[in-house]
Formats: structure tokens, sequence, C-alpha cells
């Protein structure tokens, strides 16, 4: 096992001294000149957005419902701010100053208090309303590959959840701020920078047959194997979210977020302008 383990990290290191610089890094001026929030910043996606931004030299604002706990969740000299996507009245001062929102709030929830309903469609319609009252210019969202398939595909017991996700899209299309809409794929666990990231129209993507194919427990491939079809990896996501941030071809564009073929490369950045609005 311990042979093993060795082999594995010396692949992984050879992969990573071989990856180039990812396209963030030719923003990075922008970056750290852009006031950005991370909304969901605590979650599993949002803090993958918030640790890449952080990578980049950036500083984000990261809102957070008790600012207590994630203070020791997440240890060290971050910006948090009270607030709760599904409060409007806390929201006016964590998107003061803001030039653009990351949305990463999600919930498993389809009913209730933190339903579907209240905090994405809800959260996304509250935020963009403060955002606009405060001269925020553009707002990411992270949806799903799914959401954006036609009804007739979603499986009976999500479809009302489904349903809930394109409404909030439609919500933040229609808000008058600039948006960029990102639908991964499945998102796995698994090293940035090593596999392409493929940025795709939704007609253009193809899910594998019997969607992502995440495998039993213990039987993913390796690290430095390339990924299962249909998934992308969080620190992947992550830096799609934050060249979406502020890349000026992205603006008001809806797109699937999946692996591509072949080692990492900056070039998917150059699909962006060529990607549809919806």
């Amino acid at each position: 096992l311990a042979t093993r383990a060795a082999t594995l990290l010396l692949a992984l290191a050879g992969l990573a001294a071989a990856a180039p610089a990812p396209a963030s890094a030719t923003l990075a001026d922008e970056l750290r000149r852009t006031r950005i929030l991370v909304a969901g910043g605590t979650g599993r996606n949002g803090s993958a957005i918030v640790a890449a931004l952080e990578a980049a030299g950036v500083r984000p604002r990261v809102l957070a419902r008790d600012v207590a706990a994630a203070r020791q969740r997440f240890p060290g000299n971050h910006d948090w701010v009270q607030g709760d996507v599904t409060r409007p009245e806390t929201l006016a001062a964590a998107v003061a100053g803001i030039d653009v929102i990351i949305d990463a709030v999600a919930t498993n929830d389809l009913e209730g208090p933190n339903g579907v309903v209240a905090v994405d469609l809800g959260g996304v319609r509250n935020l963009a309303a403060a955002g606009k009252a405060a001269g925020v210019r553009r707002i990411v969202l992270i949806s799903g590959a799914s959401v954006g398939r036609h009804p007739s595909y979603w499986a009976a017991p999500m479809a009302p959840g489904m349903a809930v996700k394109r409404a909030t899209e439609l919500a933040l299309a229609s808000s008058g701020l600039e948006y960029v809409i990102l639908r991964p794929t499945g998102i796995l666990a698994r090293p940035g920078n090593v596999w392409a990231i493929a940025v795709q129209p939704q007609v253009e993507y193809q899910p594998p047959p019997g969607g992502p194919r995440f495998g039993q427990l213990g039987t993913l491939p390796p690290d430095d194997a390339p990924p299962p079809p249909g998934t992308i990896a969080r620190a992947d996501l992550a830096e799609v979210a934050i060249v979406a941030a502020v890349d000026r071809r992205a603006a008001n564009r809806v797109f699937v977020v999946t692996h591509g073929d072949g080692p990492a490369s900056p070039a998917w950045v150059e699909r962006l302008a060529e990607l549809p609005r919806e």
C-alpha cells in the first residue's frame, strides 16, 4: 500500500508539474481589482470557489448565516459577512461595494423554509434585488446540467426541484444584471488543473448513458487517471466560476461545465464568446 501511494503521489506530481497555468492566471489583475461576494461560501462548491479566489490573490467577501460557526469551520483571515439569502433585509450590508456575486447557494430540501423555492429561487431574487440597489454588475450562478434538459428527462422525484431551479435561472436572466449560469455535470473531489475543462451549450452536451459514472465506493479511477464521463472536478468548477466572474466574454452566457478530453489546458476560455444566451 505504501508503495502504491508513493507511486500515485509521484504520478500526480508529474501531472501537476506538466500542467499549464490555469486560465484565471491571465485574469489575476482583474480579479484582484474586482470586489467579489461568495454566497454559499461555506458549502462544498462555495468553499472551493473561495479557495480558488484566495489562491489567485483575491480576498472575497463570504456570506454566512452564522459567522461564528463559519470561523470555526474555516479558520484563517477570511472576510466574513453575516447574512441569509432568504432574508432580504440582511443583504444590504453584504453587497455594499461589491462588483460581482458568485451564488453557490444550494439546498437538498424540496419544501419548507430551507426548500428550493425559498433558498434557490428566493435567494437569487433577493441577491439580484440587493445587488441592483448596490451597483453590483454581475451574478454568477452555480446551477446544474440536468436543470437545462427538457422536463421530460427529469426523474419524477426530482422534477419539482428541477422546475424551481430552472425558474431560478430564468429569474436571474431577467433580473437586469449581467449574469453567467454554470451548469456543472457530476461534481467530484478530484485535483484541479489536471484534466481538460469543457464548456458547452446545453444542446451540444450529451450526458453518458445512465448518468454520471460515479461508481461504487472504491471503484472510481485514481486521481491521475482520466475522470469518469459526465463529471467535473470541484476545483475545476471553481476555476470556471472565478473566470466567469470577470471575463467579459462570459457575460449573459449559459453553459454546461464538464471535463473534456486530454490534459489540462486554458483553451476552454476561447469558447466563451460562442456560448448561447438563453
